[in-house]
């Protein structure tokens, strides 16, 4: 009986017959395929369609693989090709056999490296369309598939013979389902043609920002390939802004992230010069390069430290998606002024969706060609790349993560982050001494030269941006992305860095989990406790919240059983449902669990049974996106919140509600327009109104509990009118700014200023300096001091980082109404750990994390964002105290005492 890939083609041939009605079997042409040219106006492939014809192709072409290699969260096929000449895909086992061998060349002499790069084949590695609206990608790769299908130029054929191409067609399918359907569903109507919302569930756009802590699916499954066939080179797909150049590709400009290996710059400069040569061949202007995107954040880059160039193309957008740009007043598009690097502007007065594609589809088979054509040498300079790190004799030697953490979670996560990443982790078996400490057994140590080195020394070290300005003394060159990711500062672990080299009987971690945590049998009337100073212990709090178990703390410190507990200490009243509900949080997290025959007889909290925590996510806000992630994880009870909502009385669906980074007042009373979107699908962004601002208030007033994050924090300070201030220098808004505005109004700017010293000195500062140059901080960690005693601050460490990122810091002001406690402020010095930060001074003893009694509620402010983009995973610890302790009660010493007795 024939196969169902025989049957397949069979059915195929008989629907592609040729001119002379011969049935034969053929590759279908994209065109034919969709029933529109791949770069028409106004037309865009669909992805569940584009996958279908990738199966098409596979089915017909032995140049070409298929498979789906896992699912995306919302349920759609994360697929892979794999292209090569028939030869080489007959021996693909062994193939990823060497690129694993010279990945790893412990053992392997030069002379066996040289002769495996020989034997070998370079992996292309190309994905597309991880930011869904840049769709000229997603349509560009049918036509790059298609012609290495089909076409037997002599260049195609070198690719195919010389090289493996792995294509991912799209790196976030649910966007491209999201924005591409909206695309068409919008057609023909006056509503906004782009997709409204977020096109990745949790992330949108910072899908591309989590190359190092790999939080979403669809990065492990990228990490999965990377690390299973070991591609020499990735190429990333993307576009930008439609008014500068028309392609940018490499080299990059400045800062480089220095454990980025010098070959892989080089390479990536060579293969982007390949690229801006054919293109520029083919008459496609409008090409640059060193401009924009640098090299330094990993959380855009998983490759350059596994021994990869970085590939980057951004190509010019259009109009609406897949629409036609036209030059302002018949101009040309883009600049016109030819540069070094921007040899040739483009003339021309319009750009297309077509023109996009064929950019695309040039530059990716040039850089194929490129690589397919010194094979052997790429393969060699992996090799090198990696035997450098192995041989690496630097400064550290290695980092040790001591037994004792405060954190076991943390700890478990950092080192889960690090094995994901392919590094390798040793335990000691017995105690040691390295750089004059001792370290008892169970230790971790990661040692620098390993194949992986880089990784872990550019994710455990702290960061030292360059100071770089836009002239000597002048306003800071921005970077392209944040300056710091210093792991174990994000996730609240003690790691020591070791200079020298040191002896220590050490064995291979085989794979990380967390650490054993047991939960005692309930003793009679006793309670079981839980130490504050994970933030995995909310994970437990969750699920004894679903047991309807009741949870306490205590609110000051207690010693019970020969022990001693820290203020915040959970008490949980001992029972088979308690037991059952920490059992297996505890199992997850590593975090203990503590048998006592009785509860502490000191003063605490009361949680709210089954807390309700609404999320005000807005229509396109990325924080709220990742913090829905992290709610989910953690198994919170929340929703997101509806228009609708704020037609009634709040208190009766939510306790907490919850205001990310970027909601401000106008996204709260205007939202989203409900004339450009379908009311039908978009009626939870719209406006509540003045009246529904109004309600807010009356929400917090009357005992509700209110947390703004970030920016956020502003708009909580207007509704509210909290009496705080940001100290920091920032850029005014409205006419009243500068030397151009009008006496009358600069007047009044004066007058307003006098009425507190931070706004006297933010107008002087707005007159006399751009504040970028008085204070900048585009996202470092920088060190706060934190109130322990203080139930937001509960858990925490006397001093940590916390994240910052082009944020806020406050000073208190008089009030008689509203009663306000700082629990984090900046110290006096030492404010900087990790990343770049000009004008320490403005934040010297300046607040940060705020909480506030407001009518009968409870208001916490925290104007550094704590849960940034879920990286600096330990601040959770605040933010999940604020959640819980804002709708509590109050518990004197003799009810806490009697939390045992109660069950």
């Amino acid at each position: 009986m024939p196969s169902r890939r025989v049957l397949f083609s069979l059915i195929l041939a008989v629907l592609t017959l040729g001119d002379l009605g011969v049935a034969r079997q053929q590759v279908p042409a994209p065109d034919r395929f969709f029933g529109f040219t791949i770069g028409a106006d106004g037309e865009l492939a669909r992805y569940p369609r584009v996958l279908q014809y990738f199966q098409a192709v596979a089915e017909t072409s032995d140049r070409v693989d298929y498979e789906v290699v896992g699912k995306t969260t919302m349920g759609n096929d994360y697929a892979l090709l794999t292209i090569s000449a028939p030869a080489n895909l007959a021996r693909i086992a062994r193939l990823i056999e060497i690129n694993n061998r010279l990945a790893d060349p412990r053992g392997l002499s030069e002379e066996d490296a040289r002769g495996l790069a020989r034997e070998g084949k370079p992996f292309y590695f190309l994905y597309a369309t991880i930011h869904s609206t840049e769709v000229s990608n997603g349509q560009a790769i049918l036509n790059i598939v298609h012609r290495l299908a089909t076409e037997n130029t002599p260049e195609i054929r070198q690719i195919l013979d010389d090289a493996v191409v792995m294509l991912v067609p799209s790196q976030n399918p649910d966007g491209q389902v999201l924005v591409i359907d909206h695309f068409y569903e919008t057609q023909g109507t006056n509503r906004n043609r782009t997709f409204p919302d977020l096109y990745h569930r949790y992330t949108g756009h910072d899908d591309n920002r989590d190359w190092f802590m790999f939080t979403q699916k669809e990065t492990r499954l990228n990490i999965a390939l990377q690390n299973k066939y070991k591609p020499v080179i990735t190429h990333d797909m993307h576009q930008k802004g439609g008014g500068g150049s028309r392609i940018f590709v490499p080299p990059f400009t400045d800062p480089f992230d220095p454990n980025i290996h010098p070959i892989l710059q080089i390479g990536q400069a060579t293969v982007g010069q390949a690229m801006a040569a054919a293109l520029l061949a083919e008459g496609k202007t409008g090409v640059g390069w060193l401009e924009t995107y640098d090299m330094w954040s990993p959380a855009r880059q998983y490759m350059v430290y596994h021994g990869q160039p970085r590939i980057l193309t951004e190509i010019a957008t259009g109009g609406a998606l897949a629409m036609p740009a036209t030059g302002r007043g018949g101009q040309p598009i883009g600049p016109q002024e030819p540069r070094w690097n921007f040899p040739a502007p483009y003339r021309g007065t319009t750009w297309t969706l077509k023109q996009q594609v064929d950019y695309g589809v040039t530059a990716a088979l040039a850089g194929m060609l490129h690589v397919a054509r010194n094979g052997a040498d790429w393969l060699y300079n992996f090799y090198q790349v990696h035997r450098d790190w192995v041989h690496y004799r630097g400064a550290p030697y290695a980092f040790v993560v001591p037994a004792a953490q405060r954190d076991p979670f943390a700890t478990y996560e950092m080192l889960e982050i690090l094995q994901t990443g392919a590094v390798e982790i040793e335990r000691a078996t017995a105690a040691f001494t390295a750089g004059e400490r001792s370290y008892p057994a169970g230790s971790f140590v990661i040692r620098t030269a390993q194949p992986y080195g880089a990784f872990a020394k550019t994710m455990l070290e702290r960061q030292r941006y360059p100071d770089l300005r836009l002239f000597p003394g002048g306003p800071p060159e921005p970077p392209y992305d944040v300056t710091a990711q210093t792991l174990w500062m994000l996730m609240g672990v003690s790691v020591d860095e070791i200079a020298q080299p040191f002896q220590a009987a050490l064995e291979r971690v085989a794979s990380v989990s967390p650490a054993a945590s047991t939960v005692p049998a309930p003793p009679a009337g006793g309670v079981y406790l839980v130490a504050p100073g994970s933030y995995g212990a909310f994970r437990m709090v969750a699920a004894l919240q679903r047991a309807n178990v009741p949870v306490s703390r205590a609110a000051a410190s207690f010693e019970l059983a020969g022990r001693s507990f820290a203020p915040g200490t959970f008490v949980i009243p001992a029972s088979a449902a308690s037991r059952s509900a920490l059992a297996l949080a505890a199992r997850e997290t590593g975090v203990a669990v503590v048998a006592v025959p009785r509860a502490p007889a000191v003063a605490g909290f009361r949680m709210k049974a089954g807390t309700r925590v609404g999320l005000f996510k807005g229509a396109n806000n990325m924080p709220s996106g990742w913090l829905m992630w992290m709610l989910e994880q953690y198994g919170i009870n929340h929703q997101v919140m509806q228009a609708s909502d704020f037609a009634a009385d709040l208190a009766a669906k939510y306790d907490v509600i919850l205001l990310p980074s970027g909601i401000s007042r106008s996204a709260i009373v205007d939202g989203l327009s409900m004339e450009r979107n379908d009311p039908a699908k978009w009626a939870w962004a719209a406006g509540v109104g003045d009246a529904g601002w109004k309600r807010l208030a009356e929400f917090v007033r009357g005992g509700g509990t209110l947390l703004a994050i970030g920016s956020a924090v502003e708009t909580a300070r207007q509704l509210l009118e909290l009496p705080i201030e940001n100290v920091l220098p920032r850029r005014a808004a409205g006419p009243g700014r500068g030397a151009g505005a009008g006496g009358g109004q600069a007047d009044r700017a004066l007058q307003d200023a006098f009425t507190s010293p931070a706004r006297l000195m933010q107008v002087l500062r707005d007159r006399i300096a751009d504040p970028d140059s008085l204070f900048y901080c585009p996202g470092s960690l920088l060190q706060n001091e934190f109130d322990t005693s203080h139930p937001v601050g509960w858990g925490m460490p006397a001093a940590w980082p916390i994240f910052f990122e082009s944020d806020a810091a406050y000073r208190l002001r008089p009030s008689f109404e509203i009663r306000a406690e700082v629990v984090s402020r900046y110290p006096r010095e030492g404010i900087l750990q990790s990343g770049w930060l000009l004008g320490e001074e403005y934040l010297r003893d300046q607040a940060n994390i705020i909480a506030f009694r407001v009518g009968s509620g409870y208001v916490a402010t925290f104007g550094s964002q704590v849960d940034f983009r879920t990286q600096p995973r330990a601040t959770f610890t605040p933010l999940f105290n604020a959640m819980f302790h804002g709708p509590s009660t109050s518990l004197t010493a003799e009810e806490m005492a009697g939390v045992g007795r109660q069950n």
